[in-house]
């Protein structure tokens, strides 16, 4: 029996080690999915956060000032309404009521690959893409405002 107190005695200080790094990792773990939206302010201008902002994936045709560009990527398995997401959060607390976002997600490794039965290239089908968008925070501007002429 003492050699089996010895046993367990000795095992503590791993159980302790162990459990510390599974702590660590599930910390990192839960890092990889948090995504950083990148800021580039365009005016000194600063606005109180908006309540809701809308998406456009080309120029609106209201006129408006751009007050930021906006910058989100993530890991592979990422998914795209997730960094969406930030991105619009980001713009809201900026005060933005819109942004103009584009996709600028790029492959991993090569998009072509060889098809032996015909010898042409065709498209990975197993292909991931790093997901990455920019996004213009902007703010429609009143008719008002602009100069007439």
């Amino acid at each position: 029996m003492p050699g089996q107190t010895r046993s367990l005695a000795s095992a503590e200080p791993f159980r302790k080690g162990a459990a510390g790094l599974l702590a660590i990792l599930l910390c990192l773990g839960g890092c990889v999915h948090q995504e950083t939206v990148q800021v580039r302010h365009l005016t000194t201008e600063r606005y109180l956060p908006s309540r809701y902002v809308e998406v456009y994936r080309k120029t609106p045709e209201t006129p408006f000032e751009k007050i930021a560009v906006l910058e989100a990527s993530g890991q592979p398995e990422t998914p795209r309404s997730q960094l969406l997401g930030s991105i619009v959060e980001k713009a809201r607390e900026l005060g933005a009521q819109a942004v103009i976002v584009e996709d600028k997600s790029q492959p991993i490794g090569n998009p072509l690959v060889m098809n032996p039965t015909g010898g042409m290239y065709t498209v990975n089908p197993g292909m991931q893409m790093i997901p990455r968008y920019r996004a213009t925070a902007i703010r429609f501007t009143t008719e008002s405002s602009s100069p007439q002429g």
